[in-house]
């Protein structure tokens, strides 16, 4: 984080000291200018661009349930999902690394999504493992607290375990590899470009990035 922070200084002054603009600094599609944005340094283009069909805009949070930074991040994403466009759409998205751990945490993601309980699951789930420090880290113990939302434990296991869900994990681990994800949270911006707050400087201008680069 202090290499780029470092870099992104740096590269403010030159470009301020001789006059050039961003685009003729870089020199290559990574730096192009988007507006007032720096790119290789406030984002970067994504390795494999991906359709947003049938959106127009649309941003996705990757993220991972036993991320600290995912965990901290919240409070400004749920601050910027109450001003963002109307026209953005907004998803979350599971990081999958070729980790067993990662592809857990997948699951239960995909599990509660299918079973139409996210919208009330995703926050507690974070806070029991994040704040409460519960060990919820086997199939039965995380079904066992599913049944707060109204889901059977029989019902989430064999979803847990199901065809469906292992689709959708390995989706998110394609995705994950196509979107070149080194870290988590990362924000992917119109399946094009990739922001995160260390390449933003901060969480407040991560998301002033991100709606900048929705609109491009």
């Amino acid at each position: 984080m202090l290499k780029k922070l470092i870099t992104k200084s740096f590269l403010v002054f030159a470009l301020s000291f001789f006059g050039l603009n961003t685009a003729m600094a870089a020199g290559d599609h990574a730096g192009h200018n988007h507006g007032d944005l720096m790119g290789g340094v406030e984002f970067k283009n994504i390795p494999v661009p991906q359709s947003i069909a049938p959106h127009k805009k649309q941003v996705i949070e990757v993220f991972g349930y036993t991320c600290p930074h995912c965990y901290n991040l919240e409070p400004s994403l749920h601050k910027w999902l109450e001003t963002k466009a109307d026209d953005v759409h907004f998803e979350r998205m599971p990081v999958v690394f070729n980790h067993p751990n990662w592809i857990f945490m997948a699951r239960v993601f995909y599990t509660a999504k299918e079973l139409g309980v996210l919208d009330k699951s995703h926050n507690a789930f974070f806070d029991a493992l994040h704040r409460d420090k519960k060990e919820l880290f086997t199939p039965e113990k995380i079904a066992q607290f599913f049944t707060q939302f109204g889901v059977k434990e029989e019902d989430f296991l064999n979803m847990f375990k199901g065809f469906k869900v292992d689709q959708l994990v390995r989706r998110a681990a394609k995705l994950t590899r196509d979107y070149g994800i080194e870290g988590v949270p990362s924000i992917v911006v119109n399946g094009k470009y990739l922001t995160d707050v260390p390449m933003a400087g901060s969480r407040d201008k991560m998301w002033q990035i991100v709606d900048d680069l929705s609109n491009k």
